[in-house]
């Protein structure tokens, strides 16, 4: 089906939902705030699903009326206790068969889990609770951890949908078919570099490249959307490499690419490994011409955090969405540690609250962006 139809049957949708023009109006504003007034010619199938993004539940779908729902009382309603949260990043593994130089749960791996599948369960039926459309789960190594993932899914199922954060680890043709039976709808695979010898040196890992591209084609087979995800250090902060990468990502048949800027967290705490005003520049300007130029439509849709948090503040600080690590503890983000409690002592919804009134240490949050 044409894109222009697919956007036609989403316009339509939003028509449905919003109570009036006005709020329309504010959604449409704030797309193009975000993503600037060129026009995108980018869409995703899986199965019956249209995706323009990975932070967002397939359309049509009773998860994507509700994040729209979410927008339009987020644009009207000025209190934030009221504005719902969009997404959970759930760690749910503390242990890890690579030694990734960047990991940003590198102080709570280990040989042991920390959380107990009861701990985990009682914070997604939490979850499920309020109403929350769209889960990450990560860890460490959440593949390491299958049989509890697979209950977690079908605890989840039907109630939102679910995305999982991997190195590709374990992830074989038949357990990716297991995943989606459970519920999973796609699946964020880290590869961050072009070379297989490059990547395997940045996890210490001399398989991670054949784990990660063989997670990729086993994904597709079983119906799961794969998303690459590129930790872009200094190296990789320039058309040259980008492209290199780009190209890679295409000749897989990736439909989607996340661009995530090394921060100073966990493995990486204390160095000098934040992106310069020129090479974050060339990052943007790669990350515009990728996705608004007819050119390269054939190329896969990039995703990129820390263009929309620099345009319009923070999204995480139970903005939008928080992280919960390996052992528990509630933050900001993945990159914004300062723990505000722990799921053991403080339920889902405090632990909201408490990152509100927190802020995000590196953006501005903005609660009406």
């Amino acid at each position: 089906m044409p894109a222009r139809w697919i956007k036609l049957r989403a316009g339509l949708t939003l028509l449905r939902i919003s109570p009036s023009l006005k709020a329309l109006f504010l959604l449409l504003r704030q797309r193009r705030r975000l993503h600037g007034y060129k026009k995108d010619h980018k869409i995703v199938r899986s199965g019956n699903m249209y995706y323009w993004s990975i932070y967002t539940p397939g359309f049509p779908s009773e998860g994507f009326n509700a994040m729209i729902q979410q927008e339009i009382k987020r644009a009207f309603q000025a209190d934030p206790e009221t504005k719902a949260l969009q997404t959970l990043i759930l760690s749910i593994s503390s242990r890890c068969d690579y030694q990734c130089e960047h990991c940003y749960e590198g102080n709570n791996l280990g040989s042991r889990e920390k959380l107990p599948i009861a701990s985990l369960e009682k914070i997604l039926r939490e979850a499920i609770d309020l109403n929350i459309p769209h889960i990450q789960i990560g860890g460490g190594e959440p593949m390491l951890r299958f049989h509890d993932l697979i209950r977690l899914l079908e605890l989840g199922k039907g109630h939102m949908e679910f995305w999982l954060s991997t190195s590709g680890y374990g992830l074989t043709r038949d357990k990716a078919h297991d995943l989606k039976a459970a519920g999973l709808s796609g699946a964020t695979i880290s590869l961050d570099h072009w070379e297989a010898e490059h990547h395997n040196r940045f996890r210490n890992h001399p398989e991670a490249f054949k784990w990660a591209t063989e997670a990729v084609e086993n994904c597709k087979a079983a119906g799961i959307i794969p998303n690459l995800t590129l930790c872009v250090t200094h190296e990789m902060a320039n058309e040259e490499h980008l492209m290199k990468y780009m190209n890679l990502a295409r000749n897989m048949g990736v439909p989607f690419v996340r661009f995530l800027e090394a921060r100073k967290v966990g493995n990486y705490a204390g160095k000098d490994v934040l992106l310069t005003k020129e090479e974050q520049s060339a990052l943007v300007q790669f990350y515009m011409l990728m996705n608004g130029s007819k050119k390269y439509r054939s190329y896969p849709i990039i995703q990129y955090p820390g263009y929309h948090q620099r345009k319009l503040g923070c999204y995480g600080a139970g903005n939008r969405y928080i992280h919960i690590d390996s052992a528990g503890n509630y933050h900001s983000c993945p990159f914004c540690r300062g723990a505000v409690g722990n799921i053991n002592e403080m339920e889902l919804k405090e632990g909201i609250r408490h990152l509100r009134e927190k802020g995000c240490q590196l953006f501005k949050t903005n609660p009406h962006a």
